[in-house]
Protein backbone atom coordinates (compact mmCIF):
# COMPACT_ATOMS: atom_id res chain seq x y z
CA UNK A 1 0.00 0.00 0.00
CA UNK A 2 1.76 3.13 -0.76
CA UNK A 3 1.34 6.16 1.92
CA UNK A 4 2.10 9.84 1.34
CA UNK A 5 2.44 12.40 4.07
CA UNK A 6 0.73 15.49 3.58
CA UNK A 7 2.26 19.00 4.88
CA UNK A 8 0.48 18.50 7.99
CA UNK A 9 1.92 15.11 8.37
CA UNK A 10 -1.24 13.14 8.12
CA UNK A 11 -0.43 9.80 6.45
CA UNK A 12 -2.72 9.15 2.94
CA UNK A 13 -3.47 6.04 1.36
CA UNK A 14 -2.94 7.67 -2.50
CA UNK A 15 -3.68 4.26 -4.43
CA UNK A 16 -6.33 2.41 -1.90
CA UNK A 17 -9.08 4.12 -1.37
CA UNK A 18 -9.30 5.84 -4.54
CA UNK A 19 -9.12 2.48 -6.46
CA UNK A 20 -12.16 1.21 -4.45
CA UNK A 21 -14.45 4.55 -5.62
CA UNK A 22 -13.13 4.56 -9.08
CA UNK A 23 -15.75 3.36 -11.93
CA UNK A 24 -14.69 1.14 -14.75
CA UNK A 25 -16.69 2.75 -17.56
CA UNK A 26 -18.59 0.28 -19.91
CA UNK A 27 -19.36 0.68 -23.53
CA UNK A 28 -22.20 -1.28 -25.08
CA UNK A 29 -21.24 -3.09 -28.29
CA UNK A 30 -23.20 -1.67 -31.63
CA UNK A 31 -26.13 -4.75 -31.18
CA UNK A 32 -26.62 -3.84 -27.47
CA UNK A 33 -27.10 -0.04 -28.35
CA UNK A 34 -29.45 -0.76 -31.28
CA UNK A 35 -31.22 -3.14 -29.20
CA UNK A 36 -32.11 -0.48 -26.38
CA UNK A 37 -32.88 2.10 -28.70
CA UNK A 38 -35.63 -0.05 -30.27
CA UNK A 39 -37.13 -1.24 -26.99
CA UNK A 40 -36.57 3.26 -25.90
CA UNK A 41 -38.50 4.28 -29.28
CA UNK A 42 -41.87 2.18 -27.78
CA UNK A 43 -41.47 3.06 -24.25
CA UNK A 44 -39.20 5.66 -22.62
CA UNK A 45 -39.83 3.96 -19.39
CA UNK A 46 -39.09 0.09 -18.72
CA UNK A 47 -40.71 -0.99 -15.81
CA UNK A 48 -38.31 -3.06 -13.34
CA UNK A 49 -39.64 -6.71 -14.86
CA UNK A 50 -38.98 -5.21 -18.52
CA UNK A 51 -35.05 -3.78 -17.77
CA UNK A 52 -34.15 -7.38 -16.17
CA UNK A 53 -35.81 -9.11 -19.34
CA UNK A 54 -33.80 -7.10 -21.53
CA UNK A 55 -30.59 -6.97 -19.74
CA UNK A 56 -30.90 -10.93 -19.38
CA UNK A 57 -31.18 -10.83 -23.18
CA UNK A 58 -28.41 -8.45 -23.55
CA UNK A 59 -26.29 -9.71 -21.53
CA UNK A 60 -25.94 -6.84 -18.92
CA UNK A 61 -26.89 -6.06 -15.67
CA UNK A 62 -30.27 -4.04 -14.63
CA UNK A 63 -28.47 -1.34 -13.75
CA UNK A 64 -26.97 -0.74 -17.11
CA UNK A 65 -29.88 -0.70 -18.14
CA UNK A 66 -31.48 1.21 -16.02
CA UNK A 67 -28.83 3.99 -16.02
CA UNK A 68 -28.98 4.04 -20.41
CA UNK A 69 -33.01 4.48 -20.10
CA UNK A 70 -32.21 7.53 -17.65
CA UNK A 71 -29.35 8.90 -19.77
CA UNK A 72 -31.30 8.61 -23.01
CA UNK A 73 -34.47 10.63 -21.73
CA UNK A 74 -32.40 13.23 -21.17
CA UNK A 75 -30.60 13.29 -24.34
CA UNK A 76 -34.46 12.85 -26.04
CA UNK A 77 -35.67 15.45 -23.79
CA UNK A 78 -32.76 17.79 -24.82
CA UNK A 79 -33.42 17.08 -28.52
CA UNK A 80 -37.04 17.42 -27.67
CA UNK A 81 -36.40 21.29 -26.50
CA UNK A 82 -33.99 22.68 -29.32
CA UNK A 83 -35.93 20.94 -32.00
CA UNK A 84 -33.68 18.67 -32.98
CA UNK A 85 -35.43 15.30 -33.21
CA UNK A 86 -34.00 12.58 -35.56
CA UNK A 87 -36.12 11.12 -37.68
CA UNK A 88 -36.17 7.24 -37.72
CA UNK A 89 -35.20 4.85 -34.64
CA UNK A 90 -31.50 5.61 -35.85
Amino acid sequence: MAIATSHHGQNQSINESNRKHQRIERQFTSDQIAALEIDFFYTKYMTRRGRIQLARRLGLNERQVKIWFSSRRKKWKNEFRTGNQPHGIF
